[in-house]
């Protein structure tokens, strides 16, 4: 297996909450997203019910050899990624890609715990168990969009979980109502 076509470290540690990236409204996967499956850490339990949905989908064989099916499976959820501007020294700068999605998704995490302890309720801890026992009800499935590589067109976005954009975007409204 060519490590290019497997999910990188510090990603693909299943103690992180990995963000895949989404581009356009109505959104799609952005053909940058996902990585798929680590060839050095194994599926956790919380993914496996997902990651077993995902992989009973994909026709016999498919990409035999460029990934290792019971490992680590990325991203875990994902947010916009694409046209983000910033400003250094007073410069305007377009910028996208994960470097965009996660801190995006990291201040949608602080604005639930904000909530949550508004309502006299514990920070979230741990995202990825409860992220993945919440699924659909607390995400917006993407289902539009690849993420090409290893001389492939890569995985496609697809109903459920999937290597591209994960569990999908969060629904902040139906998260937090969640109270979980």
């Amino acid at each position: 297996m060519s490590s290019e076509c497997n999910a990188g470290f510090p990603a693909s540690c299943s103690y992180v909450t990995t963000v895949g990236g989404t581009t356009f409204f109505l959104e799609r996967a952005a053909s940058f997203s996902g990585r798929g499956f680590s060839n050095y850490f194994s599926r956790p339990r919380y993914q496996d019910a997902a990651v077993k949905g995902f992989l009973s989908k994909l026709p016999n064989g498919a990409y035999a050899g460029l990934y290792k099916s019971s490992g680590r499976a990325v991203p875990d959820v994902s947010a916009q990624s694409d046209f983000f501007r910033t400003f250094v020294g007073g410069e305007a700068f377009g910028i996208g890609g994960t470097s965009a999605s996660s801190p995006a998704f990291a201040g949608f995490v602080v604005l639930l715990n904000d909530g949550r302890l508004k309502k006299g309720l514990p920070p979230l801890g741990f995202l990825n168990p409860l992220f993945y026992s919440l699924a659909a009800s607390g995400f917006n499935d993407i289902t539009v969009g690849n993420n090409p590589g290893c001389g492939t067109q890569g995985f496609n976005a697809t109903v459920g979980w999937d290597p591209v954009t994960g569990l999908g975007t969060p629904d902040f409204a139906k998260l937090l109502k969640s109270d979980t």
